[in-house]
């Protein structure tokens, strides 16, 4: 394979795998891209909060409101730059930096989604939704180790968020290890749905080695039959 076909199909990976990442939902819960904050959840609602700050000085909810709404119009580097400046006026306003990830991996730029959230964790290493991101990007990066281990450290701090533990047995799925993802699905959904989300992840772990060298932690085992895909908890 030439260094281009290389590049190709690890970028098809990386799609295949944030597609994977954000079509899965837990049932009871509401269907989310995964870095996207709950509050100001539309462009209505961010257009309400730009309304309301009109004639005051912007705050950075403000300015977050105007960002997605520049998001909603897909007006990318004008939403980035004002991202860019909320997290340097306002280094704690931890939205700003799950919106600029999700961007960033929207481009295919998951090094700087990475240095992105990073420099979130920084201000506030305790929050379990930028751990979650982070371990997103590490899946996306195909490091399953690394993002196992940031799920876990997210459902440690957050204990009854089942989307923490579902991401935690997308992980191990993703490295054969099929029977503790099985019984963590078995812990946040139905046995139907758990026996789904193992064969989804099978079948996307099957898709991922047929795309990039397998590692060494890739031993290929056959899973007991389905899988479930991650959404994005609230950012406070």
């Amino acid at each position: 394979m030439t260094p281009r076909e290389q590049g190709l199909s690890v970028a098809r990976g990386r799609l295949a795998l944030l597609l994977l990442c954000i079509g899965l939902c837990l049932t009871g819960c509401q269907t989310e891209t995964i870095f996207r904050p709950e509050r100001i959840a539309s462009e209505q609602d961010a257009q309400g909060e730009f309304d309301a700050g009109a004639g005051r000085a912007p705050t950075p909810r403000t300015l977050y409101a105007t960002a997605r709404l520049l998001a909603a119009q897909r007006r990318d580097n004008q939403c980035e730059a004002l991202l860019t400046r909320i997290i340097r006026e306002h280094p704690t306003f931890m939205p700003a930096y799950c919106d600029l990830a999700e961007l960033r991996v929207r481009q295919r730029r998951i090094d700087e989604a990475i240095a992105t959230l990073q420099a979130a964790a920084k201000q506030s290493p305790e929050d379990p939704v930028i751990l979650n991101n982070l371990g997103m990007c590490a899946m996306l990066s195909g490091d399953h180790q690394e993002a196992l281990d940031l799920f876990t450290r997210a459902s440690a701090i957050a204990p009854d968020n089942a989307r923490y533990r579902a991401n935690m047995a997308a992980a191990l799925g993703m490295m054969g290890r099929y029977e503790e993802a099985l019984a963590l699905y078995r812990q946040a959904i139905p046995e139907r749905d758990a026996q789904h989300n193992i064969g989804v992840l099978h079948r996307a772990r099957a898709n991922y080695l047929a795309g990039n060298q397998p590692r060494q932690d890739a031993t290929f085992n056959q899973p007991p039959a389905g899988l479930l895909p991650q959404t994005q908890p609230a950012v406070r």
